[in-house]
């Protein structure tokens, strides 16, 4: 007799239960989206000025050659000639392993700014270098 209460109890429990909606199936949910790796470090100048630089042995050299200013100023050029970086995701040739704690230098091709574009040299010339982390700089 009990046990009929026990399965009886049971019956009810289930069929009081609220209907659930089925939840995605094991592998047909979308995979999580990873950041895409930054090419370039932005640094901000007091004016809100945007620049796109990367640097080499510790030294930051313009990636793009054009600056982007928000409005009212308009955005500019870099002068023609100025040394820029073109950014290659290929890590640099490395004849022995690094030791530092840093990731390892990238690949960039030395250029020329001419009407905002970074052109390549005639002669390619490639250097190691790093993204850096954006940051503002507050020197006028």
């Amino acid at each position: 007799m009990a046990f009929l209460w026990i399965f009886a109890l049971a019956i009810v429990a289930v069929a009081t239960e609220k209907p659930q909606a089925p939840g995605p199936v094991d592998g047909c949910e979308d995979p999580p989206t990873t950041p895409k790796p930054k090419e370039h470090g932005i640094v901000t100048d007091v004016n809100s000025c945007k620049k796109a630089i990367l640097t080499v042995r510790g030294r930051p050299v313009p990636a793009l050659c054009e600056v982007s200013c928000p409005p009212p100023r308009k955005n500019y050029s870099l002068p023609k000639g100025t040394v820029c970086l073109k950014f290659s995701k290929e890590p640099f040739l490395q004849e022995r392993k690094e030791t530092s704690r840093n990731k390892p230098p990238f690949t960039c091709m030395v250029g020329f700014c001419n009407n905002g574009e970074c052109i390549p040299a005639k002669i390619p010339h490639k250097v190691p270098c790093t993204v850096p982390r954006d940051r503002r700089d507050w020197r006028e």
